[in-house]
């Protein structure tokens, strides 16, 4: 039964949302491997289901540079959660003939469909509840929901199989339940549910569980949530204890892989004698006040391919400053992200690799959203035009970005513009195939 545009406009908002974002995942979830990134999280997927074991050395994507070397046998070198999430899905594929392999395949775009996009869908959603219970109209509830879901870098990272669009749709779940147990009923399943997701975010993407224990003084300086607190505290035994162990059962270790220098230092390395690696040293203060200022507005800043940013941070101060409706939401979001954008820059300096813009910062995303409302709150003619206006510029670049989040950097140091030289090539790639042979 085709649904006519006519029908459509009379579709409740949140159902055309939903509509809307469930037809572009189809269309823009990528089916195949960008980057070492998600080849090493596809690898242990494979492993997982193929070998039963985290050992990705028989995968097809062994080859990928993000792997570490332990008792001579290779392993991925991404937080394994993610990577369980996706063996979930792909098992029953592989039982009934399909294989992850090289190039194209229905698994990795099933897995990246059924796992990175439908939570991402869920996290739009639970941000559009959100607004609900900030007080904004259907109408602004629905504008802002898709300047997240598809006007900004939440929308470019959906396509792709990530740790970080993860811990964004997670953290935007955990904070919905967050704020109907504040506004409704501060039940231990309300505060379960959010333990649940804020400590999950911080198992797909482990700097983001400074959320989780920013919001436990939240939960415990407010009387009524303070008499179930207790349920903050125990779904932490099926999120990050699980997370742990399997850390354990790789290397011996609670702590992730990633931290161990050594683990890199393999014949054939790429990060042999590199500095690059990750959280392996401290930046000193004038580097890091010189990377952070190119992170959020150079050519790969955060804040010029996120332009309602600038709205949202806008709401955020003011919110803050004038004891808002959500005050002290605000206060935690602030500085919650403002620690972990300080850990990127001190223990970091290669802006994300290949990457469209600063990938690490795509989890805050929902949370720094939610501070549309104060703009919303009088939406006159001058706010209209500013919204669209860059509610447009914010589409065009998460679309563009889309095409490919790990931007190719041997083709522009500028992401946006390595995109649309990647768009030509493949244009004129087309034509050529087309043209008919003389």
């Amino acid at each position: 039964m085709s649904i006519s545009p006519r029908d459509f406009a009379k579709t409740p908002p949140l159902a055309s949302l939903v509509y809307l974002l469930a037809v572009l995942a189809l269309i823009t979830t990528h089916p195949y491997v960008g980057s070492w990134n998600d080849a090493s999280r596809i690898a242990t997927v494979q492993s997982l289901v193929e070998s039963r074991s985290f050992v990705i050395d028989r995968t097809a994507f062994v080859g990928t540079g993000d792997k570490v070397s332990i008792n001579d046998h290779f392993y991925s070198d991404k937080p394994p959660i993610p990577a369980v999430l996706g063996a979930a899905v792909y098992m029953p594929l592989y039982h009934c003939g399909l294989r992850l392999h090289l190039g194209s395949s229905i698994p990795y775009y099933l897995v990246t469909l059924l796992i990175v996009k439908l939570f991402s869908i869920l996290g739009v959603v639970a941000f559009y509840l959100q607004l609900e219970l900030a007080g904004l109209n259907a109408q602004s509830r629905l504008l802002a929901s898709l300047a997240l879901g598809i006007g900004s870098l939440y929308f470019t990272w959906s396509t792709t199989f990530n740790s970080h669009e993860l811990a964004a749709a997670f953290l935007s779940l955990g904070f919905y339940f967050l704020l109907k147990a504040r506004f409704q009923a501060p039940t231990r399943l309300n505060i379960g549910v959010t333990a649940f997701f804020l400590s999950l975010a911080s198992t797909a993407d482990m700097p983001t569980g400074i959320f989780y224990i920013l919001f436990l003084p939240y939960i415990l300086r407010d009387q009524r949530l303070r008499q179930v607190a207790v349920f903050y505290v125990l779904p932490l035994l099926v999120t990050v204890l699980p997370a742990l162990a399997l850390n354990y059962s790789i290397h011996h270790s609670i702590m992730p892989v990633q931290l161990f220098a050594s683990y890199f230092q393999y014949s054939g390395s790429p990060w042999l004698n590199s500095s690059e690696l990750s959280g392996m040293h401290i930046n000193t203060p004038s580097f890091a006040l010189t990377y952070g200022l190119l992170a959020l507005v150079g050519p790969k800043g955060f804040l010029l391919y996120n332009p309602i940013c600038a709205i949202a941070l806008w709401g955020l101060a003011r919110t803050i400053r004038q004891r808002g409706l959500l005050f002290h939401e605000a206060v935690v979001v602030a500085s919650g992200s403002g620690i972990l954008v300080l850990y990127y820059l001190l223990f970091t300096n290669n802006y994300g690799g290949w990457s469209y813009s600063i990938r690490w910062f795509v989890p805050i995303l929902p949370l720094l959203f939610v501070f549309l409302y104060p703009f919303f709150q009088i939406y006159n003619q001058k706010r209209v035009i500013l919204f669209r206006a860059l509610l447009c510029l914010g589409v065009g670049i998460a679309f563009v970005g889309a095409v490919n989040p790990w931007s190719h950097g041997n083709l522009s140091e500028v992401p946006f513009m390595a995109n649309i030289k990647e768009i030509s090539n493949d244009l004129s790639a087309l034509h050529n195939r087309l043209k008919p042979t003389p």
